[in-house]
């Protein structure tokens, strides 16, 4: 009976996911083909202009170079953080994930002093092959990540077995390339659904994509039907993508937690020298060179007052912080009970919810909830700060569900069997047992969330209510007309910001780790 009733309790935040996200959405198609109680396909009529149709072609050309490029450097970089024994690689590794723990549109920001400094043209650098470029920096920790996560799970012993009959490279082809595929293909997928829907970077770089096409027919033309139609293109764009590749989606590690039951092999390195500067040459290049760029030109500008900026942004800042906490602390906490009926209950179409959902671009959600809230009945929601968690929720749940659920796979159900045999009460299991071995998962969903959040743009400037000021939101309308220098200043703010929080989450990470090892010792 506990068993059942700890169950519903669960399903509680599944129905109120339905409830506050899908329903939106649902809204949003219904709108779409519906017109005055007739099915109807005269809204989609529009995308077969000129106009539409190249900014699909460039958001699909955009998309596929960004995903191919990102997996093909990700695997490099991976490959040698994992498989090998090359010399700093945890420094290394973290320096690499610097650009995906940043908004897109400061990387983009501090890319245009790069180039503006260097004498670049602004041919070049106002157009499709320079948001290539920016999106792929961006990117390829995250293929990265995944890929690793996928190299660290092959057991040393199925590489040895396979040395003894042939070489490495053979090994190689036949044997960890076909297990480690359904991450590669993960890899592409993510990154290709979440470069079709930025909207940020090809906006600030004035290149006509899809998501800017879409965003100027609902905010500048106010043409709703056709925003709606074209949104939902899109969302199809995704959708296409994503659900033949459901399989590999749910079966690829997202974020690999702790000591693995096996262990696996690492290749000694022939020069480590060499490895080590490429490595260190790429982050030079491409992640430490446009920041440290950013900085110079925030300085360099006598006439810009640095401490008038962080005044000017003072209060987003401090909404921002308060709301991208409360976010990740909510969407960890949701994260935790999907993957309590994904894993533990078996329910595999909570995972499936989750998975059309974060497929939907980020502009489409933004748009259905706008449009589904501001309503006199919603307004309660629509007018507050619980829309801007709402946004939050549906964008970034995915990603703590994948977390959590790859924790809690590797927790053997004997341990807690064990302890409610012995008569432990499940809310004694789940204190002493479930919770300390998920601590590292779900302090990590709340720190990536955390960010995620404080960064978020496309989805929160199509919702954010009157008298609420976001960090990343505020500093983009101020783009359009602030000369360069004061961007770059408004976007090292926004830097120092998220480093500072980043070196706080890891300071008190490890306090807590050290903490809960006294504990443990005593």
């Amino acid at each position: 009976m506990k068993t059942i009733n700890s169950k519903y309790v669960i399903l509680l935040p599944a129905l109120l996911f339905a409830a506050v996200i899908l329903l939106p959405l649902l809204s949003l198609l219904v709108t779409s083909v519906f017109a005055d109680g007739k099915l109807t396909i005269e809204n989609f009529s529009s995308i077969f202009q000129t106009t539409t149709l190249k900014s699909i072609g460039n958001s699909l050309i955009i998309a596929a170079w960004v995903g191919f490029v990102s997996v093909a450097f990700g695997y490099g970089f991976a490959f040698l953080f994992t498989k090998t024994n090359l010399p700093f690689k945890n420094t290394l590794r973290f320096l690499l994930l610097l650009p995906l723990l940043l908004p897109p549109y400061m990387i983009t920001v501090a890319w245009t002093d790069v180039w503006l400094f260097a004498g670049f043209p602004k041919t070049f650098i106002y157009s499709l092959p320079s948001v290539v470029f920016i999106l792929t920096t961006i990117y390829i920790p995250l293929a990265t990540f995944i890929i690793s996560g996928s190299l660290q799970n092959i057991t040393a012993s199925i590489e040895e077995a396979g040395e003894m009959m042939t070489s490495y490279k053979t090994v190689f082809l036949r044997i960890i390339l076909p297990l480690i595929r359904p991450a590669l293909f993960s890899s592409f997928i993510l990154i290709f659904i979440l470069s079709v829907s930025e909207f940020a970077v090809p906006s600030y770089l004035s290149v006509n994509v899809f998501t800017t096409e879409i965003f100027t027919q609902f905010a500048a033309f106010y043409n709703f039907s056709a925003a709606i139609a074209h949104a939902l293109v899109l969302t199809g764009i995704c959708l296409l993508l994503i659900i033949p590749e459901k399989f590999y989606l749910s079966q690829a590690p997202f974020i690999s937690f702790g000591k693995k039951s096996s262990s696996y092999k690492i290749l000694l390195l022939e020069n480590k020298s060499k490895w080590t500067l490429i490595c260190l040459a790429y982050i030079l290049l491409f992640v430490l060179l446009p920041l440290s760029m950013l900085v110079w030109q925030s300085v360099s500008d006598n006439s810009i007052s640095f401490w008038s900026i962080i005044e000017q942004l003072l209060p987003s800042l401090t909404d921002s912080l308060l709301l991208a906490s409360s976010g990740a602390l909510l969407i960890t906490l949701l994260g935790f009970a999907f993957s309590t009926l994904i894993i533990k209950y078996n329910i595999k179409t909570a995972d499936f919810l989750l998975l059309l959902v974060f497929a939907v671009p980020a502009l489409v959600t933004g748009i259905a909830l706008a449009k589904f809230y501001n309503t006199p009945s919603l307004n309660l929601i629509y007018g507050s700060s619980l829309i801007i968690l709402i946004a939050f929720t549906a964008r970034f749940l995915f990603i703590s569900e994948k977390i959590i659920a790859s924790s809690m796979m590797q927790i053997p159900a004997s341990f807690q069997e064990a302890a409610l045999l012995m008569g432990a009460s499940p809310l004694y299991v789940f204190r002493k047992i479930t919770l300390p071995l998920l601590f590292e998962a779900l302090f990590t969903s709340f720190f990536i969330i955390l960010i995620f959040c404080i960064g978020e743009l496309t989805t929160v400037i199509m919702v954010y209510p009157p008298g609420i000021s976001l960090l990343p939101v505020r500093i983009f309308t101020l783009m359009a007309n602030a000369p360069q220098s004061a961007v770059s200043a408004m976007c090292l703010v926004a830097l120092l910001f998220t480093l500072s929080l980043i070196a706080l989450m890891m300071g008190g990470h490890k306090i807590l780790i050290n903490q809960q090892w006294k504990r443990n010792q005593s």
